[in-house]
């Protein structure tokens, strides 16, 4: 039975009876989603994966930690690995588990193959994953990354790791292609920067294990490999050097910012700003104080790209922890960290702040040390006879923890925008930066992709998000469930329910990637940290254009008379890695598309 009550006031108590109820068939006015954009083929696709890692407490080392630094995995890569012409995937493994290729058939589903035989002392999480091309062979080589936080800082651990490819999907490692490098990394990009044909390396640096928020160095690896030997040269201090302790960067983008024709790199950190290195001729120089954006320092985790207001130039999209978040930040009132080894006992310590009011009757903020007394005395004995009893510590602000003298030297790193955020090309170097809608605020945002997914001539912005390791008084980031921002073609966006996209992905999300299905369906997969991998088919697809290897942009010209500029990455977003191809609607009449060395072709539609 049923009982359908109307037009109903707010604030009162409602009664229902089921003796006044008529008959009805129950789950006769249901709604179901009829025209969202994406239907969950995983199970059709083949794909039984979940991803697995033991768990490792960061916090047993530094008990201070605002979050860890070992569950960032699983990274996704896409491409043609086994030469079938067909688009493939491969997901990292954590310390302890192998990468796992994805090797798409012609029938639409994935086989799943592992690239070690065996795992026994693997040391390390598989950090960034890129596949290309390595030796010019026109197979997909695979570079490897080493991260992660268990291992203490300098460990051989964290070398990286180049395996080669045979053409047919079967890999070798080659253990002299890459310089000694033993910083715990994060992404990988790949762009061929000094245009000599091929392609060249960025490898982000991520943290100094065991000494969170020491900044580390990211670098950039020239390709001169000759004959089929595969060598890659640091050339960091000759071309960029002022990556050197650049800081924790979590992700990284090869674009043309200001449509020079020549590569810029862009760089999402923790405790950073969005960083800008602008490519001179080969040479990286840092513009990030001439952008606009400088001072708008977060903890950016993510970034991708895209012509979101359809004027020609290249904007950008960047994920931060968001605003459902015990840790709130703004000009005035910071977060903060002051960090070193405070009590000389050789472990480093790390101490995050807020600005909370003074009590209940007295507003006025001070800064307050964001972890409470238990876990501060676990990090530093010392406290203990120093704040005998919870009161005392619960009004303690932070220059009551530590004298000016004892400060002097620290590390003290401040973050004052922690709301993920829509960076608009004004041009000429020059940005400007808006919050996404609220719904992209509720957790911090991982995988993204940009494309026009519903078809009106406008990018979308499809999202994985949440964190599952942060500390336990601050809880985990995990409100999110997937998102899929409808852009509105001037740079702003409206957020899309679960029922208009059919995007649900809601355990601890990470890589997000594009994928040409063998059936011509727009695929999207996103990985979940210890959780299932997830496929999506666009249930409307035009046209999926392949590139070329050495494509990297092209001007669309729109049925509507406005233009919009695409960019080709090899890799783009947390971890992750797309399948390069153009989508083309009905909205699309000609693309003009260009290589590296500037030549163009026009492809009418």
């Amino acid at each position: 039975k049923t009982q359908l009550l109307q037009h109903i006031n707010a604030d009162q108590l409602l009664q229902v009876n089921i003796a006044t109820a008529a008959p009805g068939t129950p789950g006769s006015n249901a709604i179901f989603a009829t025209n969202n954009l994406f239907k969950e083929v995983t199970d059709s696709v083949g794909i039984n994966y979940v991803h697995k890692q033991t768990d490792f407490v960061d916090f047993n080392i530094q008990k201070l930690l605002p979050h860890k630094l070992s569950e960032y995995g699983p990274a996704l890569a896409v491409g043609d690995v086994d030469g079938n012409g067909l688009d493939d995937m491969i997901v990292g493994g954590a310390a302890g588990y192998s990468a796992q290729f994805f090797l798409q058939q012609p029938d639409n589903r994935f086989l799943q193959k592992a690239l070690l035989p065996n795992t026994t002392g693997k040391p390390t999480d598989d950090m960034g994953i890129l596949l290309f091309d390595a030796d010019g062979d026109g197979d997909l080589d695979l570079y490897i990354s080493g991260g992660g936080y268990q291992n203490p800082s300098g460990s051989a651990a964290y070398q990286d790791k180049l395996y080669i490819n045979d053409g047919k999907g079967n890999y070798t490692l080659d253990s002299l292609a890459l310089p000694d490098n033993h910083t715990s990394k994060f992404c990988v990009r790949a762009i061929d920067y000094d245009k000599d044909g091929d392609l060249d390396l960025f490898i982000a640096g991520r943290v100094d294990p065991w000494s969170y928020p020491k900044p580390v160095s990211s670098f950039i690896y020239r390709n001169d490999s000759k004959n089929g030997h595969i060598k890659f040269t640091d050339v960091t201090n000759d071309v960029a050097k002022e990556l050197k302790n650049i800081g924790m960067v979590c992700d990284a983008l090869f674009t043309d910012f200001d449509n020079d024709g020549f590569p810029d790199l862009v760089l999402a950190g923790e405790w950073m700003p969005v960083t800008f290195f602008k490519n001179d001729k080969g040479i990286f120089k840092n513009v990030t104080a001439t952008t606009g954006v400088n001072k708008q320092i977060g903890w950016w985790n993510t970034i991708v790209s895209g012509d979101f207001d359809n004027d020609g130039d290249i904007d950008y999209i960047v994920g931060n922890a968001g605003q459902n978040t015990f840790y709130k930040a703004s000009d005035q009132y910071p977060i903060s960290i002051y960090a070193k080894d405070f009590d000389n006992n050789g472990s480093y310590d790390a101490f995050s702040t807020l600005w909370l009011p003074t009590s209940q009757l007295d507003q006025t903020k001070k800064e307050y040390p964001a972890q409470t007394r238990d876990d501060i005395v676990k990090q530093m004995i010392g406290m203990r006879s120093k704040f005998q009893n919870y009161k005392s510590f619960a009004t303690a602000t932070i220059d009551q923890l530590f004298t000016k003298e004892q400060l002097k030297d620290a590390l003290q790193l401040k973050a004052n925008n922690l709301k993920s955020s829509y960076l608009r090309n004004d041009g000429n170097g020059k940005f400007t930066i808006t919050p996404l809608p609220a719904q992209a605020q509720l957790s911090v945002l991982n995988g993204m992709v940009a494309d026009d997914f519903d078809g009106d001539g406008n990018l979308d912005i499809l999202m994985n998000g949440n964190d599952y390791g942060t500390e336990v008084s601050v809880g985990r980031y995990d409100a999110l469930n997937g998102l899929l921002l409808k852009g509105n073609g001037d740079g702003s966006f409206t957020a899309q329910s679960i029922l208009q996209s059919g995007i649900y992905i809601p355990g601890n999300g990470k890589a997000l990637a594009k994928i040409r299905g063998s059936n011509g369906k727009y695929l999207v997969a996103a990985t979940q940290n210890r959780g299932a991998m997830k496929i999506y088919a666009l249930k409307v697809t035009h046209k999926l254009y392949a590139l070329q290897p050495d494509d990297v942009t092209a001007v669309l010209k729109l049925n509507n008379g406005k233009v919009q500029r695409q960019e080709f990455y090899w890799g783009s977003g947390f971890l992750s890695q797309s399948a390069r191809f153009l989508y083309i609607n009905s909205n699309v009449v000609s693309a003009t598309i260009f290589t590296a060395k500037g030549v163009s072709r026009i492809i009418y539609f």
